[in-house]
């Protein structure tokens, strides 16, 4: 990767974290764009940043983003009471570390 590249990554990543944590977009989606962008800097094996990667184990199975649109309204009904229940779990550390990832690269 190039500096210019990991600079760039780097600079996608606090927007996904800066829209996370402004509630631009859901728990899940941001978690998606981080872990992501966690992997292109590889930093998934980050301890500090392993909560991502929870999050989305956790949700595994479960309508995220546009999928969401495919299902059917009783499956999605069902499935939305788990999956309130993981992001209520998982919600604090998220946003604690949405706001180390933009003081450490915003």
């Amino acid at each position: 990767m190039t500096p210019e590249q990991e600079i760039a990554r780097k600079k996608q990543m606090v927007s996904a974290a800066t829209a996370l944590l402004s509630l631009q977009v859901g728990i899940g989606v941001g978690c998606v764009r981080i872990n992501k962008a966690l992997h292109w800097l590889l930093l998934q094996d980050d301890l500090r940043y392993q909560v991502f990667r929870q999050f989305l184990a956790a949700t595994m199975g479960l309508p995220i983003g546009n999928e969401r649109l495919h299902w059917a309204r009783s499956a999605l009904l069902e499935s939305d009471t788990r999956l309130a229940a993981i992001e209520a779990e998982f919600r604090p550390k998220i946003r604690s570390d949405c706001i180390d990832i933009i003081d450490s690269y915003g």
